[in-house]
């Protein structure tokens, strides 16, 4: 076996190791789904997501952004995630006329066929500027 194709068996394996380890059980029971509109300086949409299973930030947290990421309207993704939480947070900053808040749990859901992280709750917060009074 040449040394291309040992290194490429042993992240393979390395890859699929830390993304069998990742997670336990997945939340499963049903979404709540909550909306709140605040004041922000500029209008832009941003969906919290309750997510179970997360264990590692090397596989799981990168596994789980870059699935978020590659849904369409999506403009950004960080994930709060703390080792040993039951639950950490993807906030995600979308447009809400490409995809909805539900699409994106979904696809955080469906990683590795359902068996590894589970989305509990999602709050979508949107943020419109302040309305200028007519009365002056």
């Amino acid at each position: 076996m040449n040394k291309f194709a040992l290194f490429f068996s042993v992240l393979t394996m390395l890859s699929v190791s830390l993304l069998l380890s990742c997670g336990g059980e997945p939340y499963k029971g049903e979404i709540v789904v909550s909306e709140i509109t605040k004041v922000g300086a500029t209008e832009k949409t941003i969906a919290q997501l309750e997510i179970t299973g997360m264990m590692c930030e090397v596989g799981c947290v990168a596994k789980v952004k870059k699935e978020i990421l590659a849904q369409a309207g999506v403009s950004n993704v960080t994930i709060d995630f703390e080792k040993g939480r039951e639950f950490n947070f993807a906030h995600i900053e979308y447009d809400p006329s490409n995809c909805d808040a539900t699409s994106l749990s979904t696809a955080v859901n469906e990683i590795a066929e359902g068996k590894l992280y589970g989305v509990k709750s999602i709050e979508i917060i949107h943020f419109a500027p302040a309305a200028e009074s007519s009365l002056e």
